[in-house]
């Protein structure tokens, strides 16, 4: 595929995608020039998601907040488990918080590539440009949680410490990792069109397996090593801490630090496999 891009005195500037290998390591430099497409594509997707609700900057709230609230109450009644860090309820609303984000950043970068058909075929551009921007429009849901979390924390009593300089961390960590699971599962999607409705289900099953509504000491100890590589247990058990100082098992969030940065690779061997001929298989 060769896109030709008109150039000053007459010239023209082809851009080659080939299947080499090489489109599977970042091209920083590339992706930098495009950064006003990267930018553009962000603000579309958040008006798109926001357009025609009622007052978009109250939805922005309502929509991550209300399933938080709702599941807090529910698990609340189910578990009842004992907690010293503070109330149940909000142990679970700082779970769901970066939990939300990840989930909905997936399911919406999952299907950017076979949902871009006309894009894709009309001009060059860095295809991994689409999942990077729907990942990062969902970003506006969890600055409202935390916002909205920070809110309810001081209400009940955990006043602002020196934790809340890790929150960009943790939104970070949460950011990668939504990057590299949506980044391989929108280029999966386009090998294996069945993955494109299986992917929310294997999202929500990952929930349960992820300890958004119980603490990781639930776990049996023989088990709870196999927590330790989900990548968003450590996302979790840090924001709980900055919240309201949670006890961190600290080996564990390293783990999962090193996990995000396996998925990672991951995603960008499988985005290789699939960069040269995307506009084709889509």
């Amino acid at each position: 595929m060769e896109p030709l891009i008109p150039a000053f005195g007459g010239a023209r500037l082809t851009t080659v995608i080939d299947g080499s290998g090489a489109s599977g390591v970042p091209r920083l430099a590339e992706y930098w020039r495009y950064r006003t497409l990267f930018v553009f594509l962000t603000v579309r997707d958040i008006r798109l998601r926001y357009r025609q609700t009622w007052r978009g900057v109250c939805w922005a709230l309502i929509q991550p907040v209300l399933p938080m609230l709702v599941l807090a109450a529910i698990f609340a009644r189910v578990l009842r488990p004992e907690l010293r860090e503070g109330p149940y309820w909000l142990y679970v609303l700082a779970g769901f918080a970066p939990w939300n984000f990840f989930a909905n950043a997936v399911n919406y970068a999952s299907v950017t590539f076979v949902g871009s058909f006309n894009l894709l075929n009309k001009v060059y551009f860095p295809r991994a440009i689409l999942p990077l921007a729907a990942v990062s429009a969902c970003l506006i849901d969890l600055l409202m949680s935390i916002v909205f979390l920070a809110g309810v924390s001081w209400w009940e009593g955990y006043h602002p410490s020196w934790r809340l300089i890790l929150i960009p961390l943790v939104m970070l960590e949460a950011y990668v990792a939504a990057i590299a699971v949506g980044l391989a599962a929108a280029s999966l999607t386009v090998l294996y069109r069945d993955l494109k409705p299986l992917i929310p289900f294997l999202v929500q099953v990952w929930m349960y397996s992820t300890p958004v509504f119980y603490p990781l000491k639930m776990i049996p100890d023989r088990w709870r090593w196999i927590a330790w590589f989900n990548p968003l247990t450590g996302v979790l058990e840090i924001f709980r801490f900055c919240l309201f100082g949670s006890a961190v098992d600290w080996t564990s969030a390293g783990i999962s630090a090193l996990a995000i940065g396996a998925l990672g690779l991951g995603a960008m061997l499988v985005y290789g496999k699939v960069e040269a001929d995307l506009a084709e298989r889509v």
